[in-house]
């Protein structure tokens, strides 16, 4: 069952990937570390984690080159955040290493059901005065793009997200991209923090490659293609319904995995 579960929630990751730049811990680590024995140890879901940064670096890497395709990605208004996400998001693993399953695994299941009504009350992330592609950055942006930057950074590596929404709501809301370009700017850039936080896992604790590499070659393949198939349609379709799409798998899975992971807790309450 456990092949299953994988499954599915590295199909769920790349569709998240495609449609919205979302990383794939945002839907991986829930299920893994909740529905998986494997990923249900003192480390579990520190790997579980690490197989989802692995799964981000080919779906990224494919989305991204779509989107490249349909001409949707700025680098001159995303470099800055570039810059400041890869140098963070290693310091980011380190302390994810030493904080323990608890804090990350429950951390990862609220971010999935925050993400996902998030969509569900603003489906289209687009800005109303959005600026031109390659527009020059004011000191405002620039600020901007180092205070999320470091601390997107930071979050990549602790919670083995790619930082893809964040990245999103940053680049949409405060640096006034298109949406589309804003999801292909941010999936470059997870191509990027994905490889080197994954990196930094494996070299922390390289057990995660030699114990769960048939997982981790599944969720690889799986999620590469998934994201692929979802970038393509994400192309073709109006933004506010990829937004509700993706606002409402998020929010059903989430709520599911919170259930499960605090079925006992939640019993008590009613006994």
């Amino acid at each position: 069952m456990e092949y299953l579960w994988c499954f599915l929630a590295a199909l769920g990751a790349g569709v998240g990937t495609g449609l919205a730049g979302l990383s794939a811990a945002t839907v991986m680590v829930p299920i893994m570390i909740v529905l998986c024995p494997t990923f249900a140890g003192e480390t579990g879901a520190y790997h579980a984690t690490a197989i989802a940064l692995a799964s981000d670096i080919l779906g990224s890497a494919f989305t991204t080159s779509i989107y490249i395709r349909h001409k949707n990605i700025d680098l001159k208004r995303g470099w800055i955040m570039l810059v400041c996400i890869v140098s963070m998001c290693i310091l980011g693993s380190f302390v994810a290493f030493e904080v323990g399953n608890v804090v990350l695994g429950g951390f990862s299941l609220f971010l999935c059901v925050a993400i996902g009504i998030r969509f569900l009350l603003k489906p289209d992330t687009s800005h109303e005065d959005s600026v031109s592609q390659g527009a020059k950055l004011d000191a405002k942006s620039v600020a901007i793009s180092l205070f999320f930057g470091l601390t997107i950074g930071f979050g990549t590596g602790f919670v083995g997200s790619g930082g893809g929404m964040m990245m999103l709501v940053v680049f949409t809301a405060f640096l006034r991209m298109n949406r589309k370009t804003a999801v292909g700017t941010s999936t470059f850039i997870m191509t990027f923090t994905a490889l080197i936080a994954f990196v930094s896992h494996s070299l922390i604790d390289p057990t995660i490659i030699f114990d769960d590499w048939q997982l981790l070659v599944l969720c690889i393949v799986t999620e590469s293609a998934a994201s692929v198939v979802s970038a393509r349609f994400a192309n073709r379709v109006n933004n506010r319904i990829v937004g509700l799409v993706t606002g409402a798998v998020l929010t059903v899975i989430g709520v599911l995995m919170l259930g499960m992971n605090y079925r006992t807790q939640i019993a008590s309450l009613f006994a």
